[in-house]
C-alpha cells in the first residue's frame, strides 16, 4: 500500500513497522527528521509525520544495511 498522507505517531509506528521506543529515541529526537517531516498546528501537542517522506528519510538518513554492520 503506498501512503502519501499524514499520520500521527501511533499510526506511523505501526504504518512504519518501526517500535515506538526505536521511533522516539532514535528518529524523533533527529533535528534533521524534525525539520523535513514532522508537523503541528499551532498551539497543538500532537505531532504529525508526513508518511512517505518520513520513510524515505529514514531509510536513506538514519538506517544502516545490516551487511555494512
Amino acid at each position: 500500500m503506498e501512503c502519501i498522507g499524514f499520520a500521527d505517531v501511533k499510526e506511523f509506528v505501526k504504518i512504519s513497522g518501526l517500535s515506538k521506543d526505536d521511533f522516539e529515541k532514535k528518529i524523533a529526537s533527529n533535528k534533521g527528521f524534525q525539520q523535513e517531516c514532522m508537523y503541528r498546528f499551532e498551539g497543538s501537542r500532537k505531532r504529525y509525520i508526513k508518511v512517505r517522506k518520513a520513510i524515505d528519510y529514514i531509510e536513506n538518513n538514519l538506517m544502516v544495511n545490516e551487511a555494512s554492520l
